[in-house]
This record gives C-alpha cells, structure tokens and sequence, in this order.
C-alpha cells in the first residue's frame, strides 16, 4: 500500500520488511521482480540468511498446523456456493450482534430526556442521509447492497414510527426533464422554509452518516441548498441524533449536534443493535479507542432547548 512503499524504493522495501520481521507479502506487482529484488536484497546484505529462514518456518509451520499441507487443492478452494454457504452462519452471526453490541458508542449525550427513542415519544421520525463523496471503487464494491438508512427504516417502522427518508434537492432536480434542470438550479438558494415545517411535521430526526462508502476523503459533503434537512440547522428546535454508520470522526463536522453515535458499520445486525439502545433496551457500551470530538473544543458544546 501507499503508505509502504512511500518510505523506500520497493527494491530496499521488500527485503527490508522481511527482515524487520513481517513474514510473507499478500499481494505482488510482478513476481518476477518482486523475486528479484528480494535475492538481491538477500546478497547486499539487506535481508540476513537467519530472518528468510524464520519467515519461512513461520510461514510453512502455519500451514502444517492447520493442514494445508495434507489437504487436496480442491478442498482448500471451495465452490463459490459452498464457500458462501459457510459465511453469514447462524453462530458467524451471533458473535456478529455481540461484537455490535459492545462497539457501539454514545459519543455525545447531552440532550436531556431524549432517550428512549418509542413509538409513544416520538411517533413520526425523518431520516436524513449524509454522505461524503460518492463513486470510487467502494459503491461498486458494495453494489446492490441494502444502505443503512433502509434497513433502520424499515427496523422502525416494524415497532410503530411512522419514517420518511429525506430526498436530497439534487436527487430531485437529476429526476426532472434535462431542460427542466437549469431553472431548477437556479432556484436552489431559495429553498428555506419555516422551521415549523419540521417541528409540526416530524417528533425526531436522525442523520444518518454514510460517509468513506466511496472514495479516500473520509469527509462530509454539504449541500448546496440552504434551509433544508440535509444541513442541519435545526439542532435546537427539534430532538436530533446523528449516527454515522463508517467514519468515527464525522463528529468534526458536525458540531452542534447534542447526540452523536457511532456504529462503525451499517449492517442488519448492527442497526438492530442500534434500534435496541435507542429504545433503551440495551446499554451503549462502546468505549471510542480514539478521540472521536477530533481535538476541537466546539464537538462539545452544547446549550440545551428553552
């Protein structure tokens, strides 16, 4: 990766990675020249007779132990329908829900009585998608697969809220005519609306943070219309979550929300997990493993609802 071959020339890198003690590489350029430059590393001194050996015992002693050595190639390289007959097993899946159940993380707590999230307390709810910059190899990689923002849809809707998905002004003006598009982007600074449009329409809304899902820049994007869902200026006229589903530190951009969770992913399991603890059945029992509030004094603040 990138981060690797930055420090040296790959001729000096790879022997020199055999040597500090990494045992065996995943992935070649050419294996030829990859070979190459690590015999030649191995005459000049670079990668001593001693580490190659170890790396290799290490190595070939892995394989022994979990028998590769005496299992045929057919049954180390499964059939693509057998081979996914064993992922997403019943007990794959529990240690799935517990390993959610513990990762989750109430980064930000500060609105007074906003949990629990129920049917009673808060019947109509708006989900709101964030998301950073899109294409790039992670939306073909996740492909037709379902987002995030569904599945808690649809996981709410079964216990009673009534949910709507906010739809961006750009994915409405990309469905009108393409003569139509012009005017309608002209018009865009001239979408704010009363705020009562959302205090009398909706009890809650969640944003939802979808953002690393396609390219290298792990960071928000705002839209360029103003007054609507999708920047969220209405913190403090109607109880607001923010749930960022990748990235742990979309917090930076999102500063004045009072509740701010991670999930750190966005499948089934995981958002079950989540609809638990907002409702108040489970526990958040996360713990950030790094500074989520990104070293900035405003990701803290918050001044409650008169």
């Amino acid at each position: 990766m990138v981060a690797m071959t930055a420090s040296l020339p790959r001729r000096e890198m790879l022997p020199t990675a055999i040597e500090a003690g990494c045992d065996l590489f995943l992935f070649f350029f050419d294996p030829d020249e990859d070979f190459q430059w690590m015999k030649e590393g191995l005459e000049n001194g670079l990668l001593t007779e001693e580490r190659l050996h170890d790396a290799i015992h290490r190595t070939l002693g892995l394989k022994a132990k979990i028998g590769l050595h005496n299992t045929p190639r057919e049954e180390i390289m499964l059939p693509k329908e057998e081979a996914l007959s064993k992922i997403a097993t019943e007990a794959n899946t529990e240690v799935v829900r517990e390993v959610a159940d513990k990762a989750i993380t109430l980064v930000k707590d500060k609105q007074k009585d906003l949990f629990p999230v129920r049917p009673e307390r808060y019947k109509r709810i708006l989900l709101v998608p964030v998301s950073g910059i899109k294409g790039g190899f992670g939306a073909m990689i996740a492909g037709n697969k379902p987002k995030a923002l569904d599945i808690l849809k649809a996981l709410l809707e079964e216990r009673g809220h009534e949910v709507l998905i906010w739809e961006s002004t750009q994915e409405k003006i990309m469905k009108l005519p393409e003569e139509e598009r012009g005017a309608a982007i002209a018009n865009v600074y001239a979408q704010k609306q009363p705020i009562a449009n959302l205090t009398d329409n909706y009890d809650l809304i969640i944003n939802v943070g979808d953002v690393n899902s396609g390219g290298t820049i792990q960071r928000t994007i705002w839209p360029a219309s103003k007054g609507t869902p999708d920047s969220p200026f209405y913190v403090h006229e109607i109880p607001t979550i923010y749930v960022s589903v990748q990235n742990p530190f979309d917090l930076a951009d999102v500063p004045q929300v009072g509740t701010y969770i991670n999930t750190y992913d966005g499948m089934l399991v995981t958002m079950e997990e989540l609809v638990k603890k907002l409702a108040g059945e489970s526990e958040f029992k996360g713990v950030s493993s790094a500074d989520p509030f990104c070293g900035l004094w405003d990701t803290k603040l918050w001044r409650d609802r008169k």
